[in-house]
């Protein structure tokens, strides 16, 4: 009797350590396969934070063409910071290129053709040329930003934040086409029409009703230029009594604010992103770019 009951503790001693063991097993695996996911969702976020880096390097660029151009400045030397700035570009690229998941490579590699094409091309082009193709490569880099977000989202199973994220994006998209239609209307409608300012005012009025709903769906704090401002400031633009060449330029210098301000909201989604992954991202709401256009910079 006193062995039966013996050899029955064995047994359940057997069966705990056993049960023990697949318990670990599988703790050990979770734990494992979380790592593995938090890393890969920090790498993707990371290839994220290297995009908006080119995004910012574009707009800079493309800055620093329209001064040369205005200048009539259209001799092929490049300022040594566009120079440093060209180069960490390519360096940045390159990785970008490996890093890249199978399915995006092609994307990548033709955003790299587009951006050396650009580089050699953009000392001929016209003012509404150099717009027009800086803005379609900041179209391709806003697209692979897309393409990374949305991918990692669905493989990680955040159903509610890739909801979330959906909701915003064409918010973002809508407001860099008003942006690229109140530059059309800078350079295309007739000054001395009377719907001249009335209807840049309307593309100025769409923008900020956009971004008005990014700042009401963010979890963020807004960035410190605020969008009320944006009406503000276009007011105080005289419109009479101006020089045309004068008062283009000013309305550039304007939409400048205008770009800048629409990525800060853009920032503000990758950011909601970030905390509900628990992701570690820079302080991307700070930088946008100083730009002086009475300097070569």
């Amino acid at each position: 009797m006193l062995t039966k009951r013996i050899r029955v503790i064995k047994g359940l001693f057997m069966w705990l350590i056993i049960a023990a063991i697949i318990s670990l097993l599988t703790i050990g695996y979770i734990t494992w396969k979380t790592n593995k996911n938090n890393t890969q969702l920090q790498l993707q976020f990371d290839q994220i934070m290297q995009l908006r880096e080119l995004i910012q390097f574009i707009r800079y660029h493309r800055r620093y063409c329209h001064q040369k151009i205005i200048s009539n400045n259209m001799d092929n030397k490049i300022h040594e910071s566009v120079k440093r700035k060209r180069h960490a570009l390519k360096q940045t690229l390159s990785i970008l290129i490996y890093q890249a998941d199978t399915n995006h490579k092609p994307m990548f590699r033709i955003l790299r053709q587009e951006i050396q094409r650009l580089f050699t091309d953009c000392p001929h082009y016209s003012l509404q040329r150099s717009q027009a193709v800086h803005g379609r490569i900041i179209r391709h880099i806003m697209y692979l930003i897309d393409d990374v977000i949305s991918s990692s989202l669905l493989t990680a199973e955040k159903d509610t934040t890739f909801e979330h994220y959906q909701t915003t994006w064409p918010i973002t998209l809508n407001s860099l086409d008003s942006l690229n239609r109140f530059r059309w209307t800078i350079e295309h409608c007739p000054l001395e029409s009377k719907s001249y300012a009335r209807e840049l005012e309307m593309h100025v009025k769409m923008i900020q009703r956009r971004l008005g709903q990014i700042s009401m769906i963010s979890q963020q704090t807004p960035p410190v230029w605020p969008i009320e401002k944006l009406l503000q400031k276009f007011h105080e633009i005289q419109f009479h009594n101006q020089d045309k060449n004068k008062l283009k330029e000013e309305l550039y210098l304007y939409s400048i604010q205008i770009s800048d301000t629409i990525f800060q909201f853009f920032d503000l989604i990758i950011n909601d992103i970030a905390d509900d992954l628990a992701i570690t991202v820079p302080n991307i709401t700070t930088c946008a770019i100083n730009f002086d256009h009475n300097k070569q910079t």
